[in-house]
C-alpha cells in the first residue's frame, strides 16, 4: 500500500527523550511538529540512571509532577569499586549541587512514555508505528521523510526542517557518513534486570553501584519495579569472543562471577528480563547541523555510559535543538 504525503513545519525522527523535548520546545512556540516514532510505547529502552542537571529539563518541561507520582528512587549519589582503593566508595550530588542534590532511577519504558504523553499534551501530532526509512535532501537540504508503517504502508512528509533524535541508527548519520567512532572506547555491553537482588546499606541503597574488574566494569542500578538492571561493559573484541564461546546469558554471568560486590548482591537474585546486548556505541558526528537538519541525542553522539550522560545529553540537546 501507499500512503498520501503529508506537510509540517518539524519532522522529528523517533520519540525517545531527546525527540519529544525538543518537540514539546517548538510545538510551544506555535510550531506545528510531527514525531514519527517506530515501535509503540512504552517499549524497552536501557539508560536507567539520570544526572541532576536534567531535573531543569524536566521542570522545563512540565513533566515533575508526573516523574514524581510515578514513584521511581531518588539517586542522591554513586558508589563506586574503582581505582587503588578495593573497598567501595561514596559521593554524592549534594557535594558539588546543593539546590539538585538527588537525580532519579527511571523505568526508561515509563519515563519516556511521560515524556511523549506530555508532547500530545502540548500538541504534538505523534505517530507511532511510523518507521522513518529514508530523509529526503533536495539540493544538499534536508525537505522531509519517507516512512513505512508496521501495516505496510508507506508515506512521505514534506517539512521545513527535520530533527534526527533516531538514536542509535543515526539516518542521517548514515545517510551522509559522518559518524565518526572513538578508537579508545570501541565497547559492548551485555545487560540484563533481576528480581530479589540485595540492595547496598543505606544512604546509599538508592545509588547506582559500579564495580570495576580486570576486564572491564558492571553497574547495578536499583528500580523502584523491584528490578535491577545490571550490565556489564567490556572491550569489544574480548565481549564478542565470549559471547560465541558462552552466550548472552552465559558471559554476563561469568562476568559478574568475577566482581565480588556485585555477586553478593545477585546471590538470591534471579534474572527476570533479558540478556540484551548493546555494542559500538562510542561516537560522534562530523557535523551536528546541516541546511534544514539537526542531529539530536544517540543521532548525533554517545560516549561511554560510566558517566550516565545518555539521558541529559538527548534532553539538553533537544532543548538546543528547538
Amino acid at each position: 500500500m501507499t500512503g498520501t504525503g503529508s506537510s509540517t513545519d518539524v519532522v522529528v525522527i523517533g520519540g525517545g527523550p531527546g525527540g519529544s523535548t525538543v518537540a514539546t520546545m517548538l510545538a510551544r512556540q506555535g510550531i506545528d511538529v510531527l514525531i514519527l516514532e517506530r515501535d509503540r510505547f512504552p517499549r524497552h529502552h536501557v539508560g536507567e540512571s539520570l544526572l541532576p542537571a536534567s531535573i531543569p529539563v524536566l521542570e522545563e518541561l512540565g513533566v515533575m509532577p508526573a516523574v514524581q507520582q510515578a514513584g521511581f528512587l531518588p539517586k542522591w549519589g554513586a558508589t563506586m569499586v574503582w581505582g587503588s582503593n578495593a573497598e567501595p566508595w561514596s559521593w554524592y550530588f549534594r557535594e558539588t549541587n546543593q539546590k539538585y542534590p538527588h537525580s532519579y532511577q527511571v523505568w526508561r519504558p515509563q519515563f519516556d512514555q511521560i515524556l511523549l504523553d506530555n508532547s500530545r499534551k502540548i500538541g504534538v501530532e505523534v505517530r507511532e508505528g511510523h518507521r522513518v526509512v529514508d530523509v529526503v535532501f533536495r539540493d544538499g537540504r534536508a525537505t522531509g521523510v519517507r516512512y513505512s508503517t508496521e501495516d505496510g504502508e508507506e508515506g512521505t512528509v514534506d517539512a521545513r526542517f527535520v530533527v534526527d533524535a533516531s538514536g542509535q541508527s543515526g539516518l542521517i548519520a548514515h545517510k551522509l557518513d559522518s559518524r565518526q567512532w572513538d578508537p579508545f572506547f570501541r565497547n559492548l555491553s551485555v545487560y540484563a534486570y533481576f528480581s530479589g537482588a540485595n540492595r547496598l546499606s543505606p544512604p546509599d541503597d538508592t545509588n547506582i553501584f559500579i564495580e570495576s574488574y580486570p576486564h572491564g566494569w558492571l553497574w547495578c542500578i536499583p528500580l523502584h519495579t523491584g528490578w535491577s538492571s545490571v550490565g556489564a561493559v567490556v572491550d569489544s573484541t574480548t565481549g564478542q569472543e565470549g559471547i560465541r564461546r558462552d552466550g548472552l546469558k552465559g558471559f554476563l554471568t561469568g562476568q559478574i562471577r568475577q566482581a565480588p560486590y556485585t555477586s553478593e548482591m545477585l546471590q538470591h537474585a534471579e534474572m527476570a528480563l533479558g540478556p540484551f546486548i548493546v555494542k559500538d556505541w562510542s561516537y560522534t558526528s562530523a557535523r551536528f547541523a546541516g541546511d534544514g537538519y539537526i542531529l539530536v541525542g544517540d543521532a548525533a553522539c554517545f560516549v561511554d555510559p560510566l558517566f550516565s550522560s545518555g539521558v541529559h545529553l538527548a534532553l539538553m540537546a533537544g532543548v538546543l535543538a528547538a
